[in-house]
C-alpha cells in the first residue's frame, strides 16, 4: 500500500469511528432522558405535576420568607411544606387532579376540620374518584400542629 492510500484509509476509518461515537452519544443521551423523565415521574408522583413543574402552573413566584408576616408567611410555610413533604406530586396547584385531588379551589367545598382529617388520616375520608391507601399516614407522627396549619392556610389560599 502506498503512503497515500493509507492515509486515505486512516482518515476514513478515523471519520467512521467519529460517526459512530456521536451516534451512540445521542442514542445514550435519548435513552438517559428518558430514563430521567421515567425516574422523575414515578419519584414525584404524576404527570400532571411533574408539566406543572416543568411549565408552571401561572402562579407568580412568593416573596422571600424574609419579608412575609402572619397569614403570607403561613401560606409560604405551607408552599414550602407541601414541596418538601412531596404532597405537590400527588396533588396539583392547577385545577387537574393527579394521584390525588387537585388543591385549587378545594377549601370551597370542604371545611379547614376536612382538609386537617385529610392530611392527618388519608384513609378516614376518600375523595370520590380516588383510591384509598395511597397517601401516606406517617403525617400525624411527622408534622406538627403548626405545619398541619400551614398547609391547610396553603391549600385555602389556591
Amino acid at each position: 500500500m502506498t503512503t497515500d492510500v493509507k492515509e486515505e484509509a486512516t482518515e476514513i476509518a478515523d471519520e467512521q469511528k467519529e460517526k459512530s461515537f456521536f451516534a451512540r452519544g445521542a442514542l445514550l443521551g435519548l435513552f438517559g432522558g428518558a430514563l430521567a423523565a421515567i425516574l422523575l415521574i414515578s419519584v414525584g408522583g404524576s404527570v400532571v405535576s411533574l408539566l406543572d413543574d416543568v411549565w408552571g402552573s401561572g402562579e407568580e413566584a412568593a416573596a422571600p420568607a424574609d419579608d412575609l408576616t402572619g397569614e403570607d408567611l403561613l401560606i409560604e410555610t405551607g408552599r414550602n411544606l407541601a414541596t418538601t413533604n412531596g404532597c405537590i406530586g400527588c396533588h396539583s396547584t392547577n385545577g387537574l387532579d393527579g394521584t390525588g385531588p387537585t388543591w385549587q379551589g378545594l377549601a370551597a367545598t370542604v371545611d379547614d376540620d376536612y382538609l386537617i382529617r385529610a392530611i392527618i388520616d388519608p384513609n378516614a375520608e376518600i375523595a370520590a374518584g380516588f383510591e384509598p391507601d395511597v397517601m401516606p399516614n406517617t403525617y400525624v407522627d411527622t408534622l406538627t400542629t403548626e405545619d398541619v396549619d400551614a398547609l391547610v392556610a396553603y391549600i385555602k389560599s389556591l
